[in-house]
């Protein structure tokens, strides 16, 4: 039994002394205190107080009665106000028909309270209400009244203090001394009381309910009234109600759950315990069994542990892991051990002499098939990969052991599905066998799971449990892998079971669930989307949330409908036939809310002004078993997330931002085993502000549209007035154009002129000057070849009119080129040339040059490598890039390379030069782009050379590479796409 109380120092009542307990239509349990009147759904406690009852002036609440005229309870306050008692409690009026005119103090019917002699001196009636008439109680006589105050019968009898009245099933009992009454509108009448009292017995009385229970030497009783007298039921033991000074008592005859009220210790609830554990202390985790009798199961360590609590011993200590325990056709046991053996233990010899059998491998499976075989499955521990199967008749005088398959995998579980055909269960998935045919097929839904146990509870149903992904059935070729509860504890399932009234069983390693097997098969067969699982933890009597699993039997019923379960702390048992879950099937109300900071009540439509920032819902459903079987989702409707929530531990929702307009909140939960769901909704209107109403948006919307209409009208009006004004300013504009048209014609035709006058004069005087320049460098040439050498100085200067001359030769032609070029870039002719051939040619011209300076010209250009381009722009760029490379190396060298690739064709020039500063070689790396550019202006601030090289490439699509360090050279490369 639970030692729990709850108590104001736990923070859950408003203070301890608990008067009257009862609960009300809806399935609230209502409960009164000097500080206030409290609700209990199960969950929470929620005290109504003087904070939120309307007009109440004391919080001292005296005892819960029964109300003649309004629906549910009613209590007394201290200072006379009556509080009608349902989901908000209010005040009731002074004068209220639920007030006994009779009563000078204005009592409510049905007091729970002793009286005494001493009570007739204040008032001179105590009144108890039954359903349709009521008992007036004097000192010296007992009266019977209808509801309208007309007498129906009267007896004479004195008051004697120690009389206790209490009322069962509608009718009107009591005690005096040894001896109970049922009273008759006549008379009393003396009753048996079917079992032994001594007067001494203690009688609580809960008229509020038509509840009477009895208290003797540590046990509670709960009466009931029969045509035989008072039977008394046994609801509680070893428990002192005097001790724990008990006040008030409530019984919930369906569910089995006793509540306590104590009027200095608070309130405590006391659930039927179904299942019982039962532990050997040397040996407390237990894991296979098999029935041994009706009320015992026999472990795999020899353990005889029954229903009842006895716990004995095999005398033979047993060969076995403790994994595997089955009992043969014949009664005989059969184990397996780590030590590579497996036994059969003679039931003759009450389980002491034994047969043994060696192994190869690891014994890892025994089954016993519908004919009697047993099968025992092998594992070679060592790869994990490998894995045998073989079988043994019982009967077989001569013991063989019989081969039957090999496997890639290790066996661990096995269940027969035909003639030759098994599935085998293993640490990575689940394998169909067929011994007949030798194939072996994997269960492709089940995947790698890790197989924990196959039970079978019709020849077509296989129930699969796993480590990590839950349980399956395969039933009728058909695999289904059901969906896990809220917390996913049933991910681990150890073991499934069915017992006889249609429940399968499931254990997990924290704890066990109860579900209907034919919400299970409806799901199988889609005929519904959901499972109620109910769920059962320590609370309900075991030790420990942690089951067993991995062994055969994983479970073991017993004859007297008990079932045993393994786990980590002892044998668990219960019987099957006479669990009484507690499911949630009370209805779900929403009926109170918080705005803001603001508590508000409301039936089944709330209004909520649009500037709220918070709004939290409360839901209740009283439910007095495991919170982990309560599960309640919510959906707003009409709201930007539509989708099911769950609430949180407190039974809550809230939102933050919520547009105008009508919603609908919906909240479900499932009610039992039936796996269907029940629904509440409630309305949600947020009034918009004027300007977010239809009728605001229908008169602004005709406003626009009449401002259109007279907009439009303007505009058409000012339209037609600058359409006069354009047709003028285009006869003016159109004959000014024609006029300019003449000047720009005869312009053009000038500027024709002007070009080609330019041409002729550029080509002139380029020409005039070409060739005074070509002689000149030819004559500098045969002077400097054959002039003195004995006269350096002589011979200096003409060295240097001869490379003046050459250079400005060389740099008048290339401009005469670099001019035609761009005068006639639009007619940009190709031809196909040696690279090879045309670098040679140029390395004749500046030769002379170079070895006057000391360096060496090289041409490592591959004779095969060729190029289809202008050849005539083509030559400028190598010929600049020479000219560049001689003027800027001395004692170097000069080295032309190539090469080609699938789309590009390189040329590298290379010199052992001054070289270039970084500054201009990013100038020159960068001047491409910006040649490319529309807004581009020809400037040669940085030397014409290079700039006409960059332009000249630009024209032939080819691109340049510029690596170069002061004083060590430069190496430049041009691309062309092939």
């Amino acid at each position: 039994m639970p030692s729990y109380w709850f108590t104001s120092d736990n923070g859950e009542l408003p203070q301890n002394s608990i008067k009257s307990i009862a609960p009300d239509k809806d399935g609230f349990i209502w409960m009164t205190t000097e500080d206030g009147l409290v609700r209990f759904d199960g969950q929470q406690f929620k005290v109504y107080n003087s904070d939120n009852i309307t007009g109440l002036r004391s919080n001292r609440m005296m005892f819960l009665k029964k109300s003649r005229f309004s629906d549910g309870l009613c209590v007394n306050t201290d200072v006379g106000q009556t509080v009608h008692v349902n989901q908000v409690p209010e005040v009731l009026p002074q004068k209220t028909k639920d007030r006994n005119e009779n009563q000078e103090l204005g009592y409510l019917f049905s007091n729970n309270v002793d009286i005494y002699t001493s009570y007739f001196i204040n008032s001179p009636t105590y009144n108890i209400l039954l359903k349709n008439h009521y008992y007036s109680v004097t000192r010296d006589s007992i009266r019977l009244y209808n509801l309208k105050h007309k007498r129906l019968g009267a007896f004479s009898n004195r008051f004697v203090n120690g009389t206790k009245f209490f009322v069962i099933d509608d009718k009107l009992f009591l005690k005096n001394k040894k001896d109970y009454f049922i009273v008759s509108p006549t008379r009393l009448v003396k009753i048996n009381f079917n079992m032994p009292t001594s007067g001494d017995e203690t009688i609580y009385a809960n008229n509020a309910i038509d509840q009477a229970f009895m208290y003797q030497n540590g046990k509670l009783y709960y009466l009931t009234a029969g045509k035989n007298g008072i039977t008394p039921k046994l609801i509680l033991s070893d428990f002192n109600t005097v001790k724990n000074n008990v006040s008030t008592l409530y019984y919930d005859p369906k569910l089995g759950i006793v509540y306590i009220g104590s009027l200095t210790k608070g309130f405590m609830i006391v659930r039927p315990q179904n299942f019982k554990s039962y532990t050997d202390i040397q040996d407390p985790v237990v894991y296979s069994s098999f029935a041994y009798d009706s009320v015992s199961v026999v472990t795999g360590r020899g353990q005889i542990i029954s229903s009842n609590g006895t716990i004995r011993h095999l005398k033979t200590v047993l060969k076995t892991d403790k994994f595997f325990s089955i009992l043969d056709n014949n009664g005989d046991l059969w184990t397996i051990n780590y030590e590579n053996s497996f036994h059969r233990y003679k039931k003759s010899s009450n389980y002491s002499l034994s047969d043994d059998w060696s192994l190869k491998f690891t014994p890892s499976l025994l089954y016993k098939d519908d004919k009697g075989l047993m099968w025992i499955g092998a594992s070679n521990y060592k790869k994990y990969d490998e894995g045998k199967l073989y079988y043994i008749d019982p009967d077989d005088a001569a013991k063989k052991l019989n081969w039957a398959a090999d496997f890639n995998f290790l066996p661990n579980s096995a269940q027969k599905i035909g003639a030759h055909k098994f599935v085998i269960g293993s640490q990575n998935g689940l394998y169909t066998v067929d011994l007949k045919q030798k194939s072996i097929v994997k269960n492709q839904l089940i995947g790698n799971a890790y197989i924990r146990g196959i039970q079978s509870s019709k020849a077509n149903e296989i129930w699969v449990n796993t480590y990590n992904n839950g349980f399956f059935l395969i039933r009728n070729n058909v695999t289904t892998h059901f969906p896990f509860d809220r917390n996913k504890y049933i991910r681990s399932a150890h073991c499934i079971v069915e017992d006889a009234k249609g429940y399968m069983w499931i254990t997990t390693n924290k704890g066990l669930f109860q579900v209907a097997k034919s919400s299970l098969i409806a799901y199988a067969d889609k005929k519904k989307s959901t499972i109620y699982y109910h769920y059962y933890d320590k609370a309900s009597g075991f030790k420990s949330n942690e089951f067993n699993g991995g062994c055969s039997p994983c479970a073991t019923k017993l004859a007297n409908h008990y079932i045993a379960l393994p786990s980590f702390e002892g044998m668990v048992f219960f019987d099957s036939q006479s669990v009484r879950p507690i499911l949630p099937t009370n209805p779900i109300y929403i009926n109170e809310a918080r705005i803001d900071n603001k508590l508000v009540t409301f039936k089944d439509t709330i209004v909520i002004n649009r500037n709220f920032s918070r709004v939290t819902f409360f839901l209740n459903s009283p439910f007095y078993g495991n919170p982990e079987n309560l599960n309640i989702e919510v959906k707003l409707d009409n709201a930007d997330n539509q989708y099911w929530t769950k609430t949180n531990d407190n039974y809550t929702i809230s939102y933050t931002s919520l547009y105008p307009g009508e919603y609908k909140l919906t909240a479900r939960k499932l009610n039992g085993f039936d796996s269907e769901y029940q629904y509440k909704t409630i309305t949600i209107i947020i009034p918009p502000a004027y300007w977010q109403t239809i009728w605001f948006k229908i008169l602004v919307l005709i406003t626009f549209l009449l401002l259109l209409y007279f907009g439009f009208r303007q505009r058409t009006k000012y339209i037609r007035h600058r359409n006069l004004l354009l047709e003028k300013k285009i006869i003016y504009h159109t004959t000014e154009l024609k006029n300019t048209i003449n000047v720009l014609t005869k312009t053009k035709a000038d500027l024709s002129e002007q070009i080609h006058s330019h041409k002729k004069l550029i080509g002139s005087i380029t020409h005039d000057i070409k060739s005074p320049l070509k002689y000149m460098a030819l004559t500098g040439k045969y002077l400097y070849e054959n002039l003195d050498r004995d006269n350096p100085d002589f011979q200096e200067n003409i060295k240097t009119m001869y490379t003046s001359s050459f250079e400005l030769f060389h740099f008048v032609n290339n401009l005469l080129e670099y001019s035609k070029t761009y005068l006639n870039k639009n007619d940009i002719h190709t031809e196909r040339f040696s690279l090879h051939q045309l670098i040679n040619e140029k390395i004749k011209l500046f030769e002379p040059i170079a070895k006057s300076r000391k360096t060496v010209l090289e041409n490592n250009v591959s004779e095969l490598l060729h190029l289809t381009l202008n050849k005539q722009l083509f030559t400028i760029i190598i010929h600049n890039l020479l000219d560049n490379a001689v003027k800027n190396t001395e004692a170097g060298t000069i080295t032309f390379s190539g090469y080609k690739t699938l789309d590009t064709i390189g040329i590298i020039l290379t010199d052992t030069g001054i070289g270039m500063n970084p500054e201009l070689v990013a100038y020159y790396q960068t001047l491409s782009q910006r040649i490319k550019s529309e807004h581009y202006e020809k400037q040669f601030t940085k030397g014409i050379g290079f700039t006409i090289i960059i332009e000249l490439l630009n024209l032939l699509n080819g691109d340049i590479k510029i690596e170069s360090e002061e004083n060590k050279g430069t190496v430049i490369t041009l691309l062309f796409k092939r």
